[in-house]
């Protein structure tokens, strides 16, 4: 009910005559002439209660800047005085020196010299150790160059120091902030006409007791709600108190104290007189009718002018006001409606244009889905855009959400909600759904979803959707959720086409292993890395025994099926982190980083040992066993380059055929070097740690164990 009532009293105001609108002008006429002189006599005292605020907080805070300055200059002293008598071989006279210092001071100085091995202090009025944890406060603040420091109890205290001549130590005064401080520094500012409270706030606390709007506190209270919100402020505020309006201002003195002054605001009062108020209110009466004849044409008439002239600017962004019931108002509602659909054809074909640019983009995939959501939602003026992406032979299932959270929306493929329906959608376009209680996309918060498809021929990649939590999909939000789905889909199938071939370019046909060229580029930044970590890298060459005799005696279908089983027994004998690789015809590689010799020696026996267990079934039945010959080298111990690494490999690898087959010889087994092939490496003059050798002694004991 009360909702209506502004719309029904808006609607009689548009319905009503000229006569009537008259009269309550003059109404509002009268009001305005008995409110606003009050209104501004008020807004005039809150102005002038800032500025004086403003004035007090800026006196205030010089001051306190007049009190650093002073323990500066106190402090510069004190490094003269220390220097001249050379005082700083001996703390019990230094001690004394800083005694007879503060003697001549009433407050409850704290002074010190820090010698950065020890320190001599004193405090004015009391005793000090040198392990009092003021000192520590203190002498912390002097390493941070601050001049306001903290102690225990929150109380602020002000730092000034000043280097010692010909020495490293440091002369320190430091002055408590206490509630006599904070009052002197009152007292500097107020008369009995003008008065105002000064206080000191750390953290929304009082850090002394302090009168604060007129209210007394102890030191650590919170004050209240009206000024803790504008603490961080450097703006004058009048906020309103208890006692009334008060402005408040601030300013920050270092270490999160904030210096604050609170102003009362003087109250207005103001005597009427009635003859002058009905004089006034008969002419302001007599101009409003005018402004009102004159309003009601020509101000519409003004703004429906302006609206058409932005739209012949091609700004589209300026609604059009249509609140008359008239014909203005009719012609108003027409322009608007046509400025609504030309704006949503151009936010599409802008968004058409973006996503198109995202999709083109040398960026991640996920990447420019990310940036197509963000663009979606912007364009249709969406809560929410999801894309989810169905699994194939590259990647995983995977969603991209932007405007809400929420992870694993795959599983909404399989299920009844708008998601699901839109994936198994089979028409061309995209389609509005409502989402039914209970479903995950209501889950979400969402009310109304538009889904579409990600579909290239028969082939269906996903889902993109739009969802409102409260209004409708506009049929320009429909169309281009479809046109966006369209370009989404074409870039998936790209996507995938791109990482198929590529896929194919580095994997071997038969053996689902890597390929020659992949392993030389591979290997070459293995040993980079293992040079650059200082860890070891080690490489085993596999030749098949006898495989020409069995191509010749069974064929070269069998020779194939001999090659594929014998990778999958290599890849399921070797570690995950480790590459294999088909070298060429019968010869494999497998490249192992963190691994040594002696390990390596351990996985090719392994390797060598499962292949002799091995036994394949040719499709004519004839059971078939395969020997191997392996042969390795490891870096750094054999060699210091990725080529000379793979020759050495290939050299082990004959020796191991020629001593027979079926066997594994490692390159520092063999007896046969080229010249200069040990030629010393940069790094082996540099010593091992021993935590290194340590580590590398762990590695090898968990390689053996694989």
């Amino acid at each position: 009910m009360t909702a209506l009532q502004p719309r029904r009293l808006s609607s009689v105001w548009r319905h009503a005559s000229f006569s009537v609108k008259f009269s309550a002008v003059i109404l509002v006429a009268g009001v305005v002439i008995a409110v606003v002189p009050l209104l501004l006599a008020q807004a005039n005292t809150r102005g002038q209660a800032a500025e004086r605020a403003a004035d007090k907080v800026g006196i205030a805070a010089n001051l306190v800047q007049g009190q650093q300055e002073s323990l500066t200059a106190f402090a510069g002293g004190i490094a003269r005085q220390v220097a001249a008598v050379g005082g700083l071989a001996d703390p019990t006279a230094l001690t004394t020196m800083l005694e007879q210092d503060g003697a001549v001071n009433q407050n409850e100085d704290v002074l010190a010299v820090f010698t950065g091995r020890s320190v001599a202090a004193t405090r004015v009025g009391s005793s000090v150790t040198a392990a009092d944890p003021l000192l520590v406060v203190i002498g912390t603040a002097v390493a941070g160059h601050l001049h306001i420091a903290a102690d225990a109890d929150g109380q602020p205290w002000l730092v000034a120091s000043a280097q010692i001549p010909l020495s490293s130590s440091v002369a320190v005064v430091a002055r408590p902030v206490t509630a006599r401080f904070v009052s002197s520094v009152e007292h500097n500012l107020v008369t009995a006409t003008d008065t105002a409270d000064v206080s000191v706030v750390r953290h929304g606390r009082l850090a002394v007791a302090a009168t604060v709007a007129g209210m007394r506190l102890r030191a650590g209270a919170a004050v209240s709600a009206q000024i803790s919100d504008v603490l961080a402020s450097p703006a004058v505020t009048v906020r309103p108190f208890l006692s009334g309006d008060v402005a408040i201002a601030t300013a920050s003195l270092g270490g999160g104290y904030t210096l604050l002054v609170t102003t009362p605001v003087d109250a207005v009062t103001a005597g009427w007189q009635p003859i002058l108020l009905l004089v006034s209110l008969i002419l302001v009466a007599m101009l409003f009718i005018v402004v009102v004849v004159q309003t009601s044409l020509q101000r519409p008439l003004r703004r429906l002018d302006r609206a058409v002239a932005a739209l012949g600017r091609g700004d589209f962004d300026v609604p059009i006001p249509d609140g008359a019931v008239d014909e203005l108002g009719r012609l108003a509602a027409t322009f608007e409606a046509m400025r609504t659909r030309l704006r949503a054809t151009i936010r599409a074909t802008e968004a058409r244009a973006a996503v198109a640019t995202e999709l083109s983009a040398a960026q991640p995939l996920e990447t420019a889905l990310r940036n197509v959501c963000a663009e979606l939602r912007h364009s249709i003026e969406a809560d929410a855009a999801i894309i989810v992406v169905t699994s194939s032979e590259m990647s995983d299932p995977f969603s991209i959400a932007n405007g809400v959270e929420a992870d694993d929306l795959d599983v909404l493929l399989s299920g009844d909600g708008p998601i699901g329906q839109g994936y198994r959608y089979e028409a061309a376009g995209a389609l509005v759904l409502g989402t039914t209680p209970g479903s995950g996309e209501a889950q979400l918060g969402l009310r109304e979803m538009c889904v579409a498809p990600l579909k290239v021929g028969g082939h269906i990649h996903g889902v993109l959707a739009g969802g409102n939590r409260a209004r409708s999909f506009l049929p320009s939000d429909v169309d281009l959720i479809a046109a966006t789905a369209e370009q989404v889909a074409l870039a998936l199938e790209r996507y995938r086409f791109l990482a198929v071939v590529q896929r194919q370019a580095s994997i071997d046909d038969l053996t689902d292993l890597y390929n020659h060229r992949f392993l030389v580029d591979y290997l070459g930044q293995q040993v980079a890395l293992a040079e650059r970590l200082n860890t070891p890298l080690s490489m085993l060459m596999l030749d098949i025994d006898h495989f020409k005799v069995l191509n010749d005696t069974h064929g070269h279908q069998a020779g194939d099926t001999a090659l594929a089983a014998f990778a999958q027994t290599l890849l399921s004998t070797i570690r995950r982190a480790d590459l294999a690789a088909r070298y060429g015809g019968e010869e494999f590689c497998v490249v192992m980083s963190n691994t040594s010799g002696r390990d390596a020696r351990t996985v090719a026996e392994k390797i060598r040992v499962a292949v002799a267990g091995l036994r394949i079934e040719l499709p004519d039945g004839t059971p078939l066993g395969l020997t191997v010959s392996i042969g390795g080298a490891a870096f750094p111990e054999d060699t210091d380059t990725a080529s000379e690494l793979l020759s050495l490999a290939d050299e082990a690898l004959y020796s191991a055929k020629g001593g027979g087959r079926n066997r594994t010889c490692m390159s520092a087994e063999t007896k046969q070097r080229v010249a200069g092939r040990r030629a010393p490496m940069i790094v082996a003059h540099t010593p091992v740690s021993k935590k290194s050798e340590a580590g590398a002694s762990a590695h090898d004991q968990h390689r053996s164990a694989q």
